[in-house]
């Protein structure tokens, strides 16, 4: 499916706080990339984890904290981290509202090829 209208995709509560929709991935067709529309509440957080592939998160509102290896950034409306494939990261909303951001991943099924080092994967359905 070529064409993704977002009004069309359900947004799915994925962690307590945490709720998102793909507009791309290999449910909706997609072969080499993956987007993902978060929105983050207070104090949400996802654990430490990794993918095989490289991904990024751009931020549109709000304040997130991300940990990528041993490194820590704090991110807002304007600004993007990268993380290597492979490479231990986790993150959660750094502020006292709420953040949105766009995950983008270079493959299509991001939480398929994740292993996490803590906690539970997210939510996929319901």
């Amino acid at each position: 499916m070529p064409l993704v209208r977002h009004g069309d995709v359900r947004e799915r509560e994925m962690r307590p706080g945490i709720r998102g929709k793909f507009l791309a991935n290999k449910e909706l067709g997609a072969t080499g990339v993956s987007l993902l529309l978060n929105t983050a509440e207070a104090g949400a957080a996802v654990p430490l984890h990794r993918h095989t592939v490289e991904e990024a998160v751009m931020m549109f509102e709000g304040r997130i904290w991300v940990r990528v290896a041993d490194q820590e950034y704090e991110i807002g409306p304007g600004e993007t981290v990268i993380i290597p494939p492979d490479t231990p990261h986790a993150w959660g909303n750094a502020g006292p509202a709420a953040a949105r951001m766009l995950w983008v991943w270079g493959g299509a099924d991001p939480f398929g090829d994740a292993t996490y080092l803590q906690g539970e994967p997210p939510r996929t359905s319901g």
